[in-house]
């Protein structure tokens, strides 16, 4: 059962860095082309835009690295232990750290005329979002622990 779930986590996985590369590779470059050509007079908007956009994945791929490694320890039984706790807790702070940087960048961009209220309002959005979801992967990391500390406790007893 372990290494059945596993190893469909490390699939997904897999494919979600596939669908990143595409998105980052191929989607922005092209949507911010098509942007460019729609808009000349923003052609300006153009590189710092796509430079800000790549630097975003770098979080975004230490995060699926952190759930390989989860996904390795649960194939091998070890759903419960401290180096899930460190990897869940490692999530946790690369998902605060892109919500900080996406926000700081986008009011950054606003102030310098590289981007639009509407744009910034939808991305403060998304960063809400995404630190809500880091405090929901960090409760997990909490439990991850406890769970942890009952199992050697109850492993003292033995």
């Amino acid at each position: 059962m372990n290494e059945k779930l596993g190893k469909s986590l490390k699939v997904i996985i897999f494919i979600l860095g596939l669908l990143g590369l595409g998105v980052y590779g191929v989607v922005i470059p092209w949507s911010l082309e098509a942007f460019v050509e729609t808009y000349p007079e923003f052609s300006y908007f153009y590189i710092p835009w796509l430079v800000f956009l790549i630097i975003s994945a770098v979080p975004l791929y230490f995060i699926l690295g952190l759930g390989m490694s989860v996904s390795s320890e649960i194939s091998k039984g070890n759903s419960f232990t401290i180096k899930n706790v460190k990897n869940l807790r490692g999530v946790a702070l690369c998902l605060v750290i892109e919500a900080v940087y996406f926000f700081l960048g986008n009011i950054i961009f606003w102030l310098n005329t590289l981007n639009f209220l509407g744009v910034v309002l939808a991305a403060t959005v998304l960063c809400i979002f995404i630190v809500c979801i880091a405090a929901a992967v960090n409760i997990l990391a909490h439990l991850v622990n406890k769970a942890v500390e009952i199992r050697e406790e109850n492993e003292g007893f033995i």
